[in-house]
């Protein structure tokens, strides 16, 4: 199985990611993470991000998380069933220490757990 993980994407339901605390400290970034369940659409999310313009990935979500992307390449048997499970995390992290010991971690035996042979980091 392969998963992704994506920057600054969350479900309509979920806490979005602390960009105040970024306008204030511009050194800081949230190092907390969101699940996003495969067959999630543009319908389910919304994306937080102060450097790029969101609008693209929330009219195409293929644009940040290819599942759409990642669903005909296993239909085309090119790769193996995508994950039950993509992670989506702030990546601006200057200071690394929770992300290393805590969110690292987390999406890793969140990862094992579904099975993830293989993972793509993707940059928004």
């Amino acid at each position: 199985m392969s998963s992704h993980l994506t920057e600054h994407s969350r479900l309509r339901r979920d806490q979005p990611f602390d960009q105040e605390h970024e306008r204030r400290n511009p050194w800081w970034g949230d190092p907390s993470f969101r699940v996003i369940p495969r067959g999630t659409t543009e319908r389910d999310v919304r994306l937080y991000h102060m450097h790029i313009d969101p609008r693209f990935g929330e009219a195409d979500l293929d644009v940040v998380l290819p599942m759409r992307r990642l669903a005909e390449l296993a239909a085309a048997t090119v790769i193996g069933q995508p994950a039950p499970r993509h992670y989506s995390m702030m990546r601006y992290i200057l200071e690394p220490t929770v992300l290393v010991e805590n969110t690292a971690p987390a999406i890793a035996e969140h990862m094992r757990l579904d099975g993830v042979d293989a993972a793509a980091l993707l940059p928004a």
